[in-house]
């Protein structure tokens, strides 16, 4: 695979790659019906990752599903979620090592991540956090993309954050801070309009400020999104069509990009089936629609951003700059986020913002997903025998007890190491975490578990599979289960 040299970053020498949409497998329909309507998937490649909880070489992703996404008929980029530029820490190589490959086996033209943080030095915090904009800030993310970059051998895409933090004082603008991130670590754009759009109705930087403020020639992608109002704010959820005000928005923008070489439509699995096929298919038809203005304004302006502005002086106080490194950023709000109680004066800040009760919930909420698309059964079962605010509570306690995992499979093996500590009076819930923790292992190692019951587990394993308990209890006596790599899926 050729590798972008760092000369190109105008985005001159990259394919074009035109309109596309991430991939999942609810989706599929669309890829082998109307496929007329695709020239690209954009691939999230953790999400089809498998936790080994080795030391070395952790991650796989199983032959079937690469091999699946490879001889797909569709061009390819690769949108990593896993390893975020937004922070200090170094990447994880069990992931830089495998997303490599998968670039390569892909031949993915670029690559892109997040300008977002997800971890500090001692702990996971389960969510995408808005990274420090300060100067200092640049000067981290700058160093962790150049860092990526290299570990990765190709050129990196940077995407634009979404923020429900309300903007600081001591804070660079939004498109100030991703222009100097961009021009100083000479990597693309991509730029996420739904983000955007999502910041400005929450009370950051209006759209067309941030779109000013951006050296446009280093936009290579574009992302677009629906999303809906939760608790006072928009959230950035992946839910649904594009909402009109913003796709009347991005018909001026993309209209001013001189190397735009993709635009993406993004849609969580989950939301699929809610939306419906057929509204999927007429946001792509609106995605070209928007493909065909690429840049076609002559009068494109000045294109910003090269040279950012810096704080203002006397705007605030060295001190002040000094006292919320990136650092001390870090530690403060992904420790609030997940449930610790602050303790420096930087952390009682954050506590105050009422965009950190949002960060909060949401961060539980996307934990509770995880739990439950890997210990389906298990979540239903305390549902039902204990109550929905029984279980919200064990939740919250075991959010203040266990930090965040960032793959799903890790999280339901603590999740289920914790209700088993707790010694919940539930019949047969110790039997069924078992079960679908075997069948987790399984999953991931291919190996055959024989598991043995006391009574005969099919009723209670049948009815909470439908979202119910069991009329009677299964009859006592010793009965045995096989779960093999050949039954796994049908059992999960």
């Amino acid at each position: 695979m050729a590798v972008v040299s760092p000369t190109s970053q105008s985005g001159l020498a990259l394919p074009e790659m035109g309109v596309g949409i991430t991939f999942s497998s609810a989706i599929e329909p669309i890829l082998h019906h109307q496929a007329d309507l695709l020239d690209l998937i954009e691939i999230e490649p953790q999400t089809t990752w498998l936790d080994t909880g080795a030391d070395r070489n952790r991650y796989r992703q199983p032959e079937a599903v690469a091999r699946h996404i490879r001889e797909l008929p569709f061009k390819k980029l690769v949108h990593s979620i896993g390893v975020p530029v937004g922070g200090s820490n170094r990447h994880d190589p069990n992931q830089t090592t495998l997303l490599r490959d998968i670039i390569q086996d892909l031949e993915s033209p670029w690559a892109s991540e997040h300008l977002n943080f997800n971890s500090t030095d001692d702990f996971q915090t389960g969510f995408f956090l808005p990274p420090r904009q300060s100067e200092q800030g640049v000067e981290v993310v700058v160093d962790s993309i150049r860092r990526l970059r290299n570990e990765l051998g190709i050129q990196l895409a940077i995407e634009t954050g979404v923020n429900y933090l309300a903007a600081r004082p001591d804070e660079m603008a939004d498109g100030d801070f991703m222009a100097a991130v961009a021009t100083q670590a000479d990597s693309g754009i991509l730029l996420d309009l739904h983000n955007i759009h999502t910041n400005a109705l929450n009370g950051r930087q209006a759209v067309d400020a941030f779109i000013d403020q951006l050296p446009l020639e280093r936009v290579w992608e574009v992302h677009l999104a629906g999303g809906f109002w939760m608790d006072g704010y928009w959230l950035d959820a992946h839910s649904g069509p594009i909402p009109d005000a913003l796709f009347a928005e991005s018909k001026d923008i993309i209209a001013r990009l001189p190397n735009l070489k993709a635009i993406i439509f993004e849609i969580y699995p989950s939301f699929v089936e809610s939306i419906g096929l057929d509204e999927i298919c007429r946001q792509l038809e609106r995605l070209r629609e928007l493909w065909e203005l690429r840049c076609t304004r002559t009068d494109r302006g000045s294109i910003g951003g090269v040279e950012a502005r810096a704080l203002e002086p006397g705007l605030v106080e060295q001190q002040d700059e000094e006292r919320v490194t990136p650092l001390a950023w870090q530690r403060e709000l992904g420790s609030l986020v997940i449930g610790r109680s602050p303790e420096q004066a930087l952390g009682k800040e954050l506590a105050n913002d009422e965009g950190l009760a949002l960060l909060q919930k949401l961060s539980l909420e996307f934990r509770a997903s995880m739990i439950t698309s890997n210990l389906r059964r298990t979540t239903r079962l305390l549902i039902l025998a204990l109550g929905e605010p029984v279980y919200r509570a064990i939740l919250a306690e075991y959010r203040r007890n266990v930090t965040p995992n960032l793959f799903a499979a890790t999280e339901a093996r603590a999740f289920a190491a914790f209700i088993q500590d707790l010694d919940i009076n539930v019949p047969q819930l110790a039997e069924v975490i078992e079960f679908e923790i075997a069948i987790l292992e399984t999953l991931i190692d291919g190996e055959t578990r024989l598991l043995r019951f006391e009574f005969d587990p099919l009723p209670m394993l049948l009815a909470l599979g439908e979202g119910s308990l069991p009329d009677e209890p299964g009859r006592a006596g010793l009965f045995e289960m096989e779960i093999t790599p050949d039954n796994v899926q049908s059992m999960s």
